[in-house]
Parts: C-alpha cells; sequence; structure tokens
C-alpha cells in the first residue's frame, strides 16, 4: 500500500501509458485497441487516448489496419538505457570466455517488474544456443535469472515483488512464492538459483545475482542450454564455481 506521500506524487496517467508501452511482446505483429486494452486491464476509451498521444510522439507506430507497434522512439530510450551499462564492457570477456568453457549461453540480465530482460548475451560457437536475445524476458519465478535475483533482493524488494504478483492473480502469486522459497534453498545449498527443466522443459539452467561495480540496481548473471547436452550435475560441478567467481569480480 502506497503511503499518502508517495500517492501524491504518483502520477496514474502516467503510470497506465507507460503499461501500454510495457505490455508489448517480442513476438507481436501489431496489437488493437482492444488487444492493449485486455493486456493493461484499461478501458477501451482510455487506450485510445493513450495509443494516439504515444503515436503522435513517436512512441508507436500504426499500420492501415489500425495495429500499433512499438515505435522508434523507444529504441531511443533503450539504446540510451544499454549505453549507460557500464558494467556490460567489463563482463562481456568473462561472459564470453564461460560460455566458450562451457559450450553454453551466457546472459546477463535486470529484473523489471515480474521478469528478467536480457541486457548482453555471450554465446559458445561450439554447441547449440538458446535463441534469446537483449531484450528477451524470462519469468521471474522459474527462470534460473529470477531466482538468483530473489534470493539476494532485499526483503522491501521481495514484497514488493509478491503484492505485485497477489494484484495480478492468485496462481501467478503462488508460483511467486515457491520460486522464493525455492531460490532461498539453492542459494544456501549451492551458492546461486538453479532452473532444471522448471523455465523451459528442455532447458537447464543456473545463476547468480550481483551488484556490479560502480553502483547501479541489481543484476543476475546465468549459464544454461539444452538439458540434452547440459545437464545438471555439468552445471553445479563444472561451471558453477566459475559463474560465482565472475560474479565476484563483478560485485561492487
Amino acid at each position: 500500500m502506497q503511503s499518502s506521500l508517495e500517492e501524491r506524487y504518483f502520477i496514474t496517467a502516467l503510470a497506465r501509458g507507460l503499461d501500454v508501452l510495457a505490455c508489448f511482446r517480442v513476438a507481436d505483429k501489431g496489437l488493437s485497441n482492444q488487444q492493449i486494452a485486455e493486456r493493461c486491464k484499461l478501458p477501451k476509451s482510455t487506450v485510445t487516448r493513450f495509443t494516439y498521444t504515444l503515436t503522435t510522439l513517436g512512441y508507436l507506430t500504426q499500420d492501415g489496419n489500425g495495429k500499433y507497434a512499438l515505435g522508434s522512439a523507444t529504441l531511443r530510450l533503450g539504446s540510451t538505457m544499454l549505453q549507460g551499462l557500464d558494467i556490460r564492457d567489463m563482463a562481456r570477456p568473462m561472459m564470453q570466455e564461460l560460455a566458450d568453457f562451457s559450450a553454453t549461453t551466457v546472459a546477463l540480465a535486470v529484473r523489471d517488474r515480474l521478469s528478467m530482460i536480457y541486457v548482453d548475451v555471450c554465446r559458445s560457437a561450439a554447441a547449440l544456443s538458446l535463441s534469446l536475445q537483449v531484450g528477451s524476458r524470462l519469468q521471474l519465478a522459474a527462470s534460473a535469472l529470477g531466482r538468483a535475483y530473489l534470493a539476494k533482493a532485499s526483503e522491501a524488494e521481495r514484497n514488493d515483488i509478491l503484492t505485485r504478483s497477489r494484484d495480478l492473480d492468485e496462481m501467478i502469486h503462488q508460483s511467486m512464492q515457491n520460486g522464493l522459497a525455492r531460490a532461498l534453498r539453492d542459494q544456501q545449498e549451492y551458492g546461486c538459483a538453479t532452473s532444471f527443466g522448471e523455465w523451459q522443459p528442455d532447458i537447464n539452467g543456473i545463476a547468480v545475482s550481483f551488484m556490479p561495480i560502480g553502483g547501479g540496481q541489481r543484476m543476475s548473471i546465468n549459464c544454461g542450454g539444452p538439458a540434452t547436452s547440459v545437464t545438471k550435475e555439468y552445471l553445479l560441478e563444472e561451471v558453477r564455481p566459475r559463474l560465482i567467481e565472475m560474479a565476484r569480480r563483478l560485485e561492487s
């Protein structure tokens, strides 16, 4: 629940407009006002005003069928954000070294609400790799990246995450509670988070969360791949010590 001070400074209309931008997904070919309204749980008349304004400003584009997609102005925001993450330049050589050693995909991610978003990815050329790119989203509760984040987040942030999940759906809330419990157990037992076939049935992964050198928001870094070639035992016995050491070197 927001305090009276928070309520005074919180601009609901702005928050709803940003929710409209945030509802677009990589696989979307275009969304109608009705589809946006359903995703954002807003009246269609309200969404229509938002999409008109956002299109006028270049944050959305509209095709001949009246459907909307993200516009070039959003790319400017994303590019500025990524360029401001100095930790990527420091992490990338270490990520590529681990990817090559382990024949896996190694990714760096930040939290956005109830998801983790890739901000950098390194792949091994020697093996099959995950097709996820910068900007891809993973579930906070089921992915190793998300569980690593939950394990190290402050109590206040965990409570905020649980509140957000409860406000969305009871099943999502239960999944988040289970993910948090699993994250804490894994952190205590392994010093990292795990997801063996839980985010995707055929994918195994481990992850560690850290506060980057120089400050900024908490991040997670993972290592994973197809379960047929990247086994639980291999990740925990061979890869885990290197991943933990990498996070230690990136930690502030």
